[in-house]
């Protein structure tokens, strides 16, 4: 029973947050619940501070109902992506306002030491907000890497050395305060199918080009994100048997084809040839993508030909997955008129349609410069939909 009522509240509570103001007559009828049950429990919330009655409504039958509302700013979530150079952290509503954020370098270089940081920078983010903080519901951290999401635990990430490290329990004992954790790109596919481009559909692929290639996905509405083992790793899909030495060991996978990295040395070492660009040698992504765009030969070449690369392993996901709806995220989408239409291509040409199987919706990524989204994402999902709201109004 106990576990019933706490579903309920939750159901309830997550109905009221994604509307903008609805009756209760309005949340039985969604909840399935009866009108007695839905009255104890929006009294509960009420007395919780969690919602509050707005103004009068006109129902069905003529007289007034009183609406509830979320309130957005009681409840707060701390996130954080650690990646390979920087850690970002940012504080927001459960809405998903940003109320402060942070970017710090990345000084830790094994397990100890940037679990260290983690805290250590998250704890220094609180106090240097504290004039903000309500009272914060989770913590969100993602990381590049194996994540055992359900055991809170790291299993492997490029780059730094890890041995079965239990960061939840390492922050949560820490901090005091629950935590999630997920991978970067799995996360960031979360939230952009609940807040970004990916919004409104059901089935969504976010792909992300950096200093590697990740990709995410949403299948039937929920979060795929294995167990123990790597998933979405279409960055070292194999696209070139002659190319260079990927870290994972093999040869020519596709992100030493195509990453920020790969994309810079490959200019460089066409200019190195004699061949002329309107960048010198070392010129980093985002110059290489602004002259692409303002016409570079040579820039549009290398472009062109990672976005072919990167629609061939795109097209392969598509005929294994059908989803609706890719998210480019990424630098190189910058150069979206150079890209796009190869990717589009590709995608055109290398896919099969059955019956006339609707064409697959195309975008770039409108949470890319919010890295601490995917934590966020992760803690809001267990707020709404994992008990977590529980542990909050019971702490």
């Amino acid at each position: 029973m106990d576990f019933v009522k706490q579903r309920n509240i939750t159901a309830v509570y997550k109905t009221i947050v994604n509307s903008s103001g609805i009756s209760r007559v309005q949340i039985a009828r969604e909840c399935n619940l009866a009108g007695g049950s839905v009255t104890r429990i929006t009294r509960f919330l009420l007395e919780e501070g969690l919602v509050h009655e707005v103004e009068q409504q006109a129902s069905e039958r003529g007289r007034k109902a009183t609406s509830l509302s979320s309130r957005m700013e009681v409840l707060q979530i701390l996130a954080a992506r650690a990646g390979r150079k920087h850690i970002h952290i940012g504080l927001c509503d459960i809405a998903g306002n940003l109320l402060a954020k942070r970017s710090v370098l990345t000084l830790g270089q094994d397990q100890k030491s940037l679990g260290e940081q983690i805290i250590r920078e998250l704890q220094s983010f609180q106090k240097q907000h504290a004039d903000l903080i309500n009272r914060i519901a989770g913590i969100g951290i993602t990381l590049p890497g194996v994540i055992d999401s359900s055991e809170g635990v790291v299993r492997f990430m490029p780059h730094v050395d890890v041995d079965e490290w239990h960061l939840v329990k390492q922050v949560t004992d820490s901090t005091g305060i629950p935590c999630y954790l997920g991978n970067s790109i799995a996360a960031m596919a979360l939230a952009e199918h609940r807040f970004g481009a990916g919004r409104g559909y059901d089935n969504v692929l976010y792909v992300r080009v950096h200093n590697g290639v990740g990709l995410g996905m949403v299948l039937d509405g929920r979060l795929y994100e294995g167990k123990n083992q790597p998933v979405g790793e279409i960055g070292h899909i194999q696209i070139n048997p002659l190319g260079n030495r990927c870290y994972c060991g093999n040869f020519g996978c596709l992100e030493t084809e195509v990453s920020n990295k790969a994309i810079e040395h490959q200019y460089s070492d066409t200019i190195a040839k004699g061949l002329a660009g309107r960048l010198e040698a070392g010129a980093g992504i985002t110059e290489i993508c602004q002259a692409a765009e303002s016409g570079d030969e040579l820039a549009q070449n290398l472009l062109r030909q990672a976005a072919s690369r990167l629609g061939q392993v795109l097209s392969g996901s598509v005929n294994l997955l059908r989803p609706e709806c890719i998210v480019l995220d990424g630098e190189i989408f910058k150069a979206s008129q150079v890209v796009l239409p190869v990717i589009e291509h590709c995608l055109d040409t290398q896919t099969v349609s059955v019956g006339g199987s609707s064409k697959i919706i195309l975008r770039t990524s409108q949470l890319g410069n919010n890295q601490w989204f995917g934590g966020f994402s992760l803690v809001r999902r267990a707020l709404l939909e994992r008990g977590l709201l529980m542990q909050v109004v019971s702490g």
